[in-house]
């Protein structure tokens, strides 16, 4: 059949277009997705949206491969946002959505010929059928004014079509039917789990594609519509679609299987309908645009075909209404909506503008009609003004467009296309950064670092338009010339690129939204019912659905309906009862102003009362049932616009009313009593005029005892949470509207009050003394997380040198006792209460400015011993700290005294401390604090002494508000350089002994891995021998994706561990590892077993026997000649640190931790390296304000450990002696360090000989001269 007799001459394509012809007449659209399997990061082969990573049989046409990666959609019940990693306004958060590679037009050719498919002649299902009618004429899209919106989810419930339950009898798999049974179960007791419904699809599919192309005769392909099992993969899909976004994966898949399943032109339209909503609901996705392109395309070519014999007699018939339905102008009018719905994606637009030139002209590097040659040229010369990744390529299509069609004129058109279009190519030029980042953060698949670039874009582009909007204002003066994009807005493009990947992210379509706003966009209403499809968890994206449709005047019904949107499929309540209460209060909101209308009505009066008081019931039924407290609402806000409505209405009892019977659910909560307070302000003004004229209105107006009575009421009600605000509204109010007897009763009240409050609170603060001694629970099992491996852990054969250990490093036998250590500290249950920072400080808000830390510490002197004052000297604050619970308890009472002309605020600081542990053992206070600033004011980091435990690592951050604490919580459990952290708050009360873990046997350790082995390949390599119970893959720290090549692996059973041992020395990814089975820790070792018998290195560098004979050939005086010896090292730094900051210097064989010397010995790979390391380390500040010295190793080891002192000495107790010599250690002059300069990394006996003798001199001469005060009064005396 010829197009032209059914085309007008205006809309006759080219002959040389994409018109179809009969030899492929019925091809599917999307023949040419051809797509291999591909790793991350490898760009696809494919040029369809619809392109799959799977594996399939190669005789399975790419449109119906199954994906093998599905995107994880963040389910809105299953944390939507991981970290993330963010934080921040848009940054704030990290969607957990899994995003695949983009696809790259890899040709524009016409596609290769395929076998078309062959289909029945069955009906269609009842739901795939149009609701516009049998066979309708279509339009272009989007030139409806009301289409059928994707999100439209209207007064539809939670899908009762359930699924079959029994699959026993079908063609899926053994397991795939086990599996899909319980996962409908499931979805029937939770329907509003995302990932269930995502994988009862994902199954259904699979079946779908393996009942079309068995694996058992490759060659063969049933009829797609024979599937026992096609009905529940349609019902799954639209019952996925009432509750949730498709999202463009899933609807990728979806418009696949219904074009191979469709085959009447009803059939096809319903497609189209799909491809419509697809592109409504992703918006701006080029690959669903090219989809819907092609498909219309396909259906175009189809109804001009002849009828082939399949189709039987009613293939004219089909045929004939699709000529009615599927014109030429039509596809134009889809392809045109495309190139404009995608221009302003600058990185893939290139593909859906490439395929429309095809689709309407063809080779446009062919000679061309004049009519096709002047509507290609301006479409080329608009093209090229829009900035877009392949501006290059399409330059070059159009020098050979006017090449082939404008030769005469080439050189004018070219040189003034350029210079017109010059500033697109300088746009993209400055932004090709962000765009490579995006590429590359894709092709990594690393969600993160794509988050993070969209965030740094956005900002970036919201400078460059502020530079715009600023040389506009200026006029007449010079300025930095700005380059501006006159096509699309850049943000708002931005905006909607990043939705599109990130699209569960709340925050993403919150930035989104106030961006239009600030720039005064009308299309706020799309945007809105986009976001509310996505996210149909998120409340405030409702409720501000709901504020802008009230502000476009939007009528009732349809601004009831997003109501219903909200709260009929049951995922906003499943997000808990703060989220529906938030929609629900949005709703009682609008009811309210609509009474107040000059133009409102009586039913709209009525209609609001209803719907305020189903509102109050809906969210107390639904706290009912999640379990929440009656006072769950704090703020009263429901009851709140009730009473607003009745006072509007001036039906005051019935507003009493409300708060009478609140009392019992709300009694506690101050706002509350605030808020009857305020009622019964007003309604004595309105009664006052209501009742009374002139001077006796005035008189009546004087007083209110009626909110006088609801402040006492609510002061004397029990368990009032902050009286303190009900005291402050009755003595001001009293003081400002009340006679002296109410006044001087009024102040009686609060006295007895304040007097309760510090009661309460020091009971209070005793409570939790009491827990803190009797409870035994554990606060956290970082132990059980952490691997008990020393730093820089040697792989392979140990040399010599190696074995020989100093004396305080010796293993000595571990009792039962000395096993149960804390895991927070080795120190005594005593001695653990005195350090109870967390119920032993308070917090001091509103000094004075400048005010000195020794006044605040006098201050509350009389209240106990100060051990510690942090002044804040920007916040005006202070944490202060007790030596005990009852002191911080006591100084509670100094709450609103005055100090230096300021009214102070006390409270506890309980709350505002984390404990944080597995982090990098290289971490330091500059890298904890960097962690953790986001989340507010840091007051201290504090490490715990290396003395007793050098394999320590945990930490202490107090912040200046509990809030900020609990906030920084989000971190636990995130990944910090390949270890899972720990962030919890501290809470003394959960101390706990730790108790070493006894594996039986059942732990192996297996080294000489592959460097690029992950902890899933060696789990699923061992888990052959048996259950794992935890396997640790250590990371290396200096090289990322690395892992150490070690790991620790824990059976079930020690039998398991046993048999895996008969790996060793086997081949593991083309390496031969070690197996060993790790010994119970506490073991010991005989020393002549597991050391060298060679002799201990002395001090002096001798051997005790001979040795100056040995000296110029023992590897022992090497040793030394490479080791360097450092001092004054805080007891708080690990080896690990030392290591890394000694390796700036050269390579580091080992480091030795001399906590109890305040030291460690560093030993170099080379001599030259530990000179360097003498020079560059001595005065180096390892610690703020701490530096270490480089000196000898035996004055190192004449140094006594650190001792710590309170910054506020308690006071001494009569006769007590402060003799120095008792008080503390003597204070002697530092001796001389290890030289700098010549002869590096030598050591002198001789020096240290004089070293020795020089201190045994002081030693004496100290010993025999002590003195006493007497001794010295009796010199005076004689004198």
């Amino acid at each position: 059949m010829d197009i032209n007799s059914l085309l007008s001459p205006s809309e006759t394509p080219r002959s040389n277009s994409l018109t179809p012809t009969s030899a492929e007449s019925v091809k599917s659209p999307f023949k040419h997705v051809q797509r291999t399997h591909t790793g991350t990061g490898s760009q696809l082969a494919a040029s369809s949206p619809l392109s799959r990573s799977i594996l399939p049989p190669s005789s399975i046409p790419a449109h119906v491969r199954s994906p093998s990666q599905q995107p994880s959609h963040s389910s809105p019940l299953i944390s939507p946002v991981p970290a993330a990693t963010l934080s921040g306004h848009f940054s704030r958060s990290s969607s957990s959505q899994n995003i695949e590679t983009l696809a790259e037009l890899g040709s524009h050719s016409h596609p290769s010929k395929t076998t078309p498919p062959i289909l029945s002649s069955h009906d269609s299902s009842d739901s795939q059928k149009s609701s516009a009618g049998l066979f309708p004429r279509l339009t272009s899209a989007g030139s409806t004014s009301n289409p059928r919106a994707s999100f439209d989810i209207a007064m539809v419930e939670t899908p009762q079509q359930v699924l079959r339950v029994d699959y026993s009898e079908t063609s899926l798999s053994l397991e795939s039917q086990e599996r899909l049974a319980e996962l409908v179960a499931y979805i029937q007791e939770m329907p509003s789990m995302y990932e269930a419904h995502k994988e009862i699809i994902k199954i259904l599919h699979q079946g779908f594609v393996d009942h079309i192309y068995p694996s058992s005769s490759p060659n063969a392909r049933r009829d797609p519509r024979t599937y026992e099992l096609l009905s529940e993969l349609r019902q799954a899909r639209e019952n996925f679609d009432k509750l949730f976004a498709v999202g463009e994966e899933q609807w990728l898949d979806w418009l696949q299987d219904e074009s191979i399943l469709a085959q009447t032109a009803e059939e096809r339209v319903n497609v189209v309908d799909k491809c419509r909503r697809a592109v409504e609901e992703e918006h701006g996705s080029a690959r669903l645009w090219i989809t819907y392109g092609d498909w219309v395309l396909h259906c175009y070519k189809w109804a001009l075909d002849p009828p082939t014999d399949i189709e039987g007699e009613n293939g004219e018939a089909e045929r004939l209404v699709g000529r009615e339905v599927f014109d030429w102008k039509l596809v134009l009018d889809i392809w045109d909506k495309a190139i404009h719905s995608t221009k302003h994606d600058m990185a893939q637009s290139h593909e859906v503008w490439d395929k429309y030139m095809i689709v309407r002209f063809g080779d446009v590097g062919q000679k061309l009609s004049p009519a096709d040659t002047a509507s290609a040229l301006d479409l080329f010369q608009a093209r090229l003004r829009v900035p877009h990744a392949m501006w290059e390529q399409t330059f070059q299509s159009f020098s050979s467009f006017i090449s082939a069609n404008l030769p005469a004129e080439y050189e004018t058109i070219m040189s003034a296309t350029l210079r017109e279009s010059s500033t697109a190519k300088e746009i993209f030029a400055e932004r090709d950064t962000f765009e490579s980042a995006l590429r590359q953060a894709q092709d990594n698949a690393d969600q993160a670092l794509e988050y993070s670039t969209f965030d740094q874009y956005i900002v970036f582009e919201r400078t460059e338009q502020e530079k715009v909007t600023k040389r506009r204002n200026i006029k007449g003066k010079r300025h930095i010339k700005v380059v501006e994009n006159t096509e699309f807005d850049m943000v708002a493009a931005l905006y909607a690129r990043a939705v599109l990947r990130f699209p569960a992210v709340v925050t993403i379509w919150e930035a989104h939204f106030d961006y239009l706003v600030e720039r005064s966009r009308s299309d706020l209403l799309p945007l809105l019912g986009r976001a509310t499809k996505h996210c149909p968890w998120s409340g405030a994206l409702w409720k501000q659905y709901l504020l802008t449709s009230e502000i476009a005047e939007v009528d009732f019904d349809e601004t009831e309906k997003i109501k219903h949107k909200a709260t009929s499929t049951g995922l906003l309540d499943a997000a808990g009862v703060d989220q529906a209460l938030i929609i629900y209060d949005a709703w009682c909101g609008y009811l309210l102003r609509r009474t107040k209308r000059p133009e409102a009505t009586e039913e709209d009066a009525d209609v609001a009362e209803m719907g305020i008081r189903s509102s109050i019931e809906a969210v107390q039924s639904l706290a009912s049932k999640q379990g929440s407290s009656p006072d769950f609402d704090s703020s009263f806000r429901l009851q709140r616009k009730y009473v607003e409505y009745l006072k509007s209405q001036g039906r005051f009892d019935n507003a009493r009313a409300q708060f009478d019977d609140a009392v019992a659910d709300f009694g506690k909560c101050y706002k509350f009593w605030l808020t009857f307070y305020e009622f019964e302000l007003q309604k004595s003004v309105q009664m006052a005029f209501i009742q009374h004229g002139g001077g006796e209105r005035l008189s009546t107006l004087w007083s209110a005892p009626f909110a006088v009575g609801v402040l006492k009421q609510g002061l004397q009600y029990p368990g009032l949470d902050e009286p303190e605000h009900l005291v402050d509204a009755l003595l001001d109010h009293c003081e400002d509207c009340e006679d002296a007897d109410e006044l001087q009763h009024a102040l009686g009240l609060a006295r007895k009050v304040q007097k309760d409050v510090v009661e309460r609170k020091r009971l209070e603060a005793l409570q939790a003394e009491n827990i803190a001694l009797s409870s035994q629970k554990a606060e956290q099992q970082a132990s059980s997380r952490t691997e008990d491996v020393a730093n820089g852990l040697h792989i392979g054969k140990r040399k010599r040198e190696d074995d020989i250990q100093e004396t305080d490093n010796k293993k000595r036998n571990t009792t039962a006792d000395e096993m149960q250590q804390s895991v927070e500290d080795t120190l005594g249950q005593d001695e653990l209460l005195k350090r109870d920072r967390e119920h032993s400080s308070i917090l001091v808000r509103n000094l004075p400015g400048n005010v000195h830390e020794n006044k605040i510490r006098q201050f509350f002197d009389s209240c106990g011993v100060v051990k510690h004052v942090k002044y804040l000297a920007e916040e005006n604050s202070a944490v202060v700290e007790f030596e005990d619970a009852d002191a911080a308890a006591f100084a509670l009472s100094r709450d609103g005294r005055e100090f230096e002309g300021a009214e102070l605020s006390v409270v506890l600081n309980t709350g505002s401390t984390l404990y944080i542990t597995n982090y990098p053992a290289t971490a330091d206070d500059a890298f904890i604090r960097n962690l953790l600033r986001p989340y507010g004011e840091i007051i201290s980091v504090r490490f715990p002494s290396l003395q007793k435990n050098k394999r320590r690592r945990f930490c202490y951050v107090e912040f200046k508000l509990p809030s900020e604490a609990r906030a920084a919580t989000e971190l636990d459990g995130k990944e910090v350089d390949g270890l899972q952290i720990v962030v919890k708050v501290s809470n003394p009360a959960a101390r706990h002994a730790r108790t070493e873990t006894n594996d039986d046997g059942r732990k192996i350790f297996v080294g000489q891995l592959p460097f690029k082995a992950k902890a899933d390949e060696v789990e699923k390599f061992f888990s052959q021998f048996g259950t794992l119970e935890n396997i640790r893959v250590p990371q290396d720290l200096n090289a990322r994706n690395r892992i150490r090549g070690i790991a620790f692996l824990t059976f079930a059973t020690a039998d398991q561990a046993r048999a895996a041992l008969a790996m060793h020395e086997h081949e593991f990814m083309g390496r031969k590892i070690t197996v060993s089975q790790v010994e119970e820790k506490g073991r010991t070792t005989k020393q002549g077993s597991r050391f060298s018998k060679s002799p201990s290195v002395q001090i002096n560098g001798e051997d005790g026997a001979n040795a100056s004979a040995k000296k110029k050939s023992s590897p022992i005086e090497d040793r030394k000649q490479r080791t360097v010896a450092i001092a004054d090292v805080p007891d708080t730094v690990n080896e690990s640190r030392i290591k890394a900051m000694a390796e700036k210097c050269g390579p580091v064989r080992k480091v030795v931790l001399k906590t109890n010397h305040q030291g460690a010995l560093i030993e170099f790979e080379g001599i030259a390296d530990a000179g360097r390391a003498m020079m560059e380390l001595d005065g180096h500040e390892i610690d703020p304000g701490r530096r270490i010295r480089v000196t000898t190793e035996g004055e190192m080891l004449r140094q006594k450990a650190e001792h710590k002192e309170e910054q506020f000495a308690k006071r001494p107790a009569a006769g007590r002696s402060t003799n120095p010599s008792v008080q503390g250690p003597v204070r002697r002059p530092q001796q001389p360090g290890g030289r700098k300069g010549g002869h590096l990394g030598q050591r002198s006996a001789f020096l240290a000989q004089i070293d020795q003798k020089s201190r045994m001199a002081t030693d004496t001469a100290l010993q025999n001269g002590k003195r006493t005060n007497d001794d010295f009064r009796n010199m005076l005396k004689k004198e």
